[in-house]
């Protein structure tokens, strides 16, 4: 990577950057480029349950973001200890853009239509590079400029025979994948919301992050249901009325129940 920075002489001098500064790795919890003591390492023999290897150092690999859940079909590299590292190698697709990507895979048939092209949602191409002995497919984002006309993003990933197999036998578990992140975030989005309206109360407190997030999650929603439901009605019963004790069904409120709301 190089930065230019102009003379007086208006002469373009290149000044390579500190490429050491950052190193690309990969991390659980967004989708950016973050140093390696914010993320967790991960091995060909140990990665988490949102990855899936496709073959060779393909994986799949689902995460949200800003609002988005998105779906990553890249290739990996491993260093000298055998970490993991994403390449440049890749396509990141939004869920419904996957869904229509393995639908339109499970019917695609490379060896019957060579050199075939095809869009998806206007978002990801696909192109068939297959030949009669082998397969292969690149696949490739695109996105619509002002002028209404269309441009490749420079990223992408080639995928051969044995990888669109595992990608298409993977489809139900990155899908659960998708619904549990989407379910996650959600609630930690509406509990968080919530929780913000109440004082603060240690028995309220959650940490979404920890590895009790989603039960904390539960427990947190669960707490704020309740408050709203005993807010609304409040409905008190003499434990002494013989009436109430006996189960005794009445067509109309017994005198000993007071229904504030």
């Amino acid at each position: 990577m190089f930065s230019c920075y102009g003379e007086s002489s208006r002469k373009r001098k290149c000044v390579p950057l500190n490429i050491n500064v950052k190193k690309v790795c990969f991390n659980e919890k967004v989708d950016i480029c973050a140093t390696p003591s914010n993320s967790k390492e991960f091995t060909m023999a140990n990665f988490p349950d949102h990855m899936f290897h496709i073959g060779e150092m393909i994986f799949i690999s689902v995460n949200t973001f800003q609002k988005h859940t998105r779906v990553h079909i890249r290739v990996y590299a491993a260093d000298d200890r055998g970490i993991l590292h994403p390449t440049k190698s890749g396509v990141s697709l939004k869920s419904e853009v996957w869904s229509a990507l393995h639908s339109k895979l499970s019917c695609f048939r490379p060896r019957e239509d060579f050199e075939s092209a095809f869009i998806i949602k206007k978002d990801v191409c696909v192109f068939n590079h297959s030949d009669k002995d082998n397969v292969s497919v690149s696949i490739q984002r695109i996105f619509q400029r002002e002028d209404s006309s269309f441009q490749f993003v420079p990223e992408r990933v080639l995928l051969n025979g044995d990888n669109l197999d595992q990608l298409h036998d993977s489809y139900e578990l990155v899908l659960k994948c998708v619904k549990n992140k989407l379910l996650t975030y959600t609630l930690s989005e509406y509990v968080m919301a919530e929780v913000d309206r109440l004082p603060e109360i240690d028995s309220f407190y959650y940490d979404v992050d920890s590895s009790h997030g989603l039960h904390e999650l539960f427990e947190s929603l669960c707490k704020c249901l309740t408050k709203y439901v005993s807010n609304t009605i409040s409905l008190f019963v003499k434990l002494d009325c013989v009436v109430c004790q006996d189960d005794i069904v009445l067509p109309e409120i017994h005198e000993c129940m007071n229904v504030s709301k």
